[in-house]
């Protein structure tokens, strides 16, 4: 039985083999699957419908559930900075909705009658059929804020730099999208800096930094974007080699290399849809589980915005042939 079993199994590999070399598809470099298309979904609205003074309030593990979004008017805390007042924070509403939400834990489906927040909790989670999670106590709310405008200025900045990096990018044998990881890493901003460390438009650590260029007090290379582009794309192709596919290369980029080593070990995966869903790591957080659909969320529509200019121009140069 175990050797008709595996006369069964080797002859359908081929076919499926020989279908695939009939096809003579290339492989797809950065493949999407239904988990990481639910994230991009996400980040694609955070990235066009949201702008700076809005929060959105979400599932942090399923973020296809938007409960909805808190605006906070960009003239009101200018205002009251200047005049030495307290700062309008939406914290207060915030937290009226992590009330709402942990209501739904101790008193089941009721809890939507109780007030309208509760009411907003529950339609949201009734639209994507997800109530079992949201009663079962599992839920648990993410408040991101809006990037849409931030994202439009970084666009702009972008283009002094970009066609640069592609450059940079190409000679090292790597794939162009690659450079937009750095509207995730730090939206084109020269000043960014993190808390842990993390210098430049590539957010690069020291320890990973000093692999390939300079990093001493007198003088950061990080903070030079295209020498820091070098060492970005020396980081990429060496995630690559180790773990042979974008997916994870590009989540090693945010979650290092040693750690996705240990995650496809520990899953014996190379699959990133299986580990975002069942790796269970206190480094591996909502960001490093976002790291490749944002990344990807951002190439799409940075090539809309710089598209819809290119197409906008060409039908006011085109004549009207009809």
């Amino acid at each position: 039985m175990r050797s008709k079993l595996r006369s069964i199994l080797i002859c359908g590999s081929f076919l499926w083999s020989s279908s695939i070399f009939a096809a003579a598809q290339p492989k797809e470099l950065f493949p999407t699957s239904p988990v990481i298309q639910r994230q991009m979904d996400f980040w694609e609205k955070i990235f066009r419908e949201y702008n700076s003074n809005e929060f959105v309030l979400h599932d942090r593990d399923n973020l296809a559930i938007i409960i909805g979004s808190i605006k906070v008017p960009y003239d009101i805390n200018a205002k009251a900075r200047n005049m030495k007042l307290p700062i309008i924070s939406p914290d207060d509403e915030i937290e009226s909705y992590r009330q709402a939400l942990r209501r739904f834990e101790t008193e089941g489906a009721g809890a939507r009658f109780k007030g309208k927040r509760e009411m907003e909790i529950w339609n949201a989670y009734l639209k994507k059929s997800a109530v079992r999670h949201l009663i079962s106590g599992k839920a648990v709310l993410r408040v991101q804020g809006g990037l849409a405008d931030t994202f439009q200025s970084a666009s702009q900045r972008a283009e002094l730099y970009l066609p640069l990096m592609e450059k940079i990018f190409r000679k090292a044998g790597l794939p162009t999208d690659l450079t937009r990881i750095v509207f995730v890493e730090s939206m084109f901003n020269l000043k960014a800096r993190s808390k842990v460390g993390a210098s430049g438009f590539w957010q690069l650590m020291p320890a990973t930094a000093r692999q390939y260029i300079k990093v001493t007090k007198k003088r950061d290379e990080r903070n030079s974007p295209l020498i820091a582009t070098k060492a970005a794309a020396s980081v990429l192709r060496s995630n690559y080699k180790a773990l042979k596919a974008w997916p994870l290369a590009v989540t090693a980029y945010n979650h290092g290399r040693g750690g996705m080593k240990r995650a496809m070990a520990k899953l014996k995966t190379n699959d990133l849809s299986e580990i975002i869903l069942l790796y269970d790591s206190p480094s591996f957080g909502f960001a490093s589980r976002n790291f490749y659909s944002e990344f990807l969320a951002a190439t799409k529509v940075h090539r809309e915005l710089v598209e819809r200019p290119a197409l906008s121009r060409l039908a006011k140069e085109s004549p009207d042939k009809g």
